[in-house]
């Protein structure tokens, strides 16, 4: 193989470094998917609400998908560039010697009490959402560094970067550290108009810059692939590294959603609404999770999120449907062989009381109705959109329920709305793989991009007797259940 960019024989590598897995694709430089592969990843959960990872385990897991992407390659053709999308938000401290010091903090740890406070003293919430794009969270780097800074200083003092696992991962393919606009969103110490990071709140953190890796832009590339990382993926020394950005807007470049009116609905852990929006300002002021996207010359990105709802359904399937290896494959086949309604049972996948009803019904029933609970939410976050002026007049749905049935059909009926699929379970991965093509220089930008690819997609529209049932139903659940959605990951 070789690390030339002969267009004729050139693919690209897209990795999605997710919550649940590590995803990737090798893609051609028309679309064409070559190979996926993909590893799942593992977590500690402690006593005392912490959720933290061996950061070396998923640098071993990301070398390893690398290598099966890169033992795919035709022969005689080469990797023109390699990027990264990811969920990041997980904290790690490195000493001089670029290992690891800690275990680190998942974007899901719950250790985090009155530590912000003592840190920060009383922030504004309004403020911390207008200079770093997200929300105040407890359970993101700023908290678990504020954590540190109170029960371990020594530790965070003594660390020589503080960055986030994605970091890690381009430092040990490349031997530099950076950091892209995106992802240092979810760091929560960037000032996101003006990409730098924020002195505030890192001289209240007792933080120095120089300990934070550069920001740069999405596409710029970082480095190059070194010899130990040659040896460790099977990718020729010298391959580019291309800085790519949060999963989710990387999974809109992978399914054309670049303009505002179009919406992605994202499904991992955390299921995730996505639109572009021209005005910062109308996303933060509506309380949206807020991506620099196509900045600075295109729109910025809008999300809202229904919070590791993939883990509550999860507990549910174990609990009343099924525990073992192939429990996904037996929820699907149970949801399909139940009418629309599920015989009047609602379940909010996301209340943390369960519904008295859900004893007496059977496994088919509980499948169904915890696919149609969630499209509830889903409707629900999009009519407080609509109700603030935004529309929408179809969706693109991705992630892994989007390659199965009966889910995108129950989304479509449940939304009314044609429901578009693009690149499943890989359109993150896919959206990677375009930004390691604009590093590389084969594309100029995501529009040209586009306009190369060619992207295989399937379109289902609402059946109007079901979306009945469901416009009925959904009336129902929200006289059920009151305090809906979530701003939160």
């Amino acid at each position: 193989m070789s690390g030339g960019t002969n267009r004729e024989h050139a693919y690209l590598i897209g990795l999605d470094i997710g919550t649940s897995a590590v995803k990737g694709v090798l893609m051609s430089v028309e679309g064409s998917i070559i190979s996926r592969e993909k590893s799942e990843t593992a977590y500690q959960r402690m006593d005392d609400g912490g959720i933290q990872f061996d950061v070396r385990q998923l640098y071993r897991l990301t070398v390893d998908v690398i290598r099966r992407l890169a033992d795919a390659l035709p022969q005689g053709s080469s990797i023109a560039g390699l990027s990264i999308a990811s969920a990041s938000g997980n904290t790690v401290l490195v000493n001089e010697r670029g290992e690891p010091m800690i275990p680190a903090f998942s974007w899901m740890d719950q250790r985090v009490n009155d530590e912000m406070n003592a840190v920060f003293g009383k922030l504004d919430a309004d403020e911390v959402h207008d200079t770093v794009g997200w929300p105040l969270l407890d359970t993101f780097p700023l908290a678990h560094l504020a954590w540190l800074r109170c029960h371990e200083p020594k530790l965070l003092d003594a660390s020589s970067v503080i960055c986030m696992s994605t970091d890690y991962l381009h430092f040990r393919l490349t031997g530099n550290w950076s950091i892209d606009r995106s992802t240092a969103t979810t760091f929560y110490l960037q000032d996101q108009k003006t990409a730098q990071w924020h002195s505030p709140y890192l001289q209240q953190l007792g933080i120095p810059e120089s300990k934070l890796p550069p920001i740069r832009s999405t596409g710029d590339v970082i480095g190059h692939i070194t010899s130990e990382a040659a040896d460790e993926t099977g990718l020729v020394q010298g391959t580019p590294v291309v800085l790519g950005s949060f999963d989710h807007p990387s999974a809109a470049r992978g399914t054309g959603i670049l303009d505002e009116g179009q919406l992605l609905i994202s499904c991992g852990t955390s299921w995730v609404g996505f639109w572009p929006v021209k005005d910062r300002r109308q996303s933060v002021s509506l309380r949206m999770l807020t991506d620099p996207f196509l900045q600075p010359a295109g729109p910025w990105g809008a999300m809202f999120s229904l919070p590791a709802i993939a883990t509550s359904i999860d507990d549910y399937i174990r609990k009343y449907i099924a525990d073992g290896p192939d429990r996904y494959r037996e929820f699907d086949r149970l949801a399909e062989s139940v009418s629309a309604g599920a015989g009047g049972l609602l379940v909010n996948p996301s209340a943390e009381e369960i519904p008295g009803d859900l004893v007496q019904a059977g496994k088919a029933q509980i499948a169904r109705a915890l696919m149609e609970g969630t499209a509830f939410l889903l409707k629900a976050q999009i009519d407080k959109l609509e109700a603030n002026g935004t529309r929408f007049a179809a969706a693109t749905m991705v992630g892994g329920p989007s390659e199965t049935f009966p889910w995108p059909q129950i989304v479509a009926d449940v939304l009314g709305m044609d429901i578009r699929t693009v690149n499943g379970s890989c359109a993150g991965a896919a959206g990677a793989a375009m930004i390691a093509g604009i590093g590389a220089g084969l594309y100029s930008d995501e529009r040209d991009a586009l306009k190369q690819l060619s992207f295989p997609e399937l379109v289902r529209k609402p059946d109007p007797g079901t979306a009945a049932i469901y416009q009925a139903q959904y009336r129902q659940f929200m006289n059920k259940y009151m305090n809906l959605g979530s701003d939160a990951k």
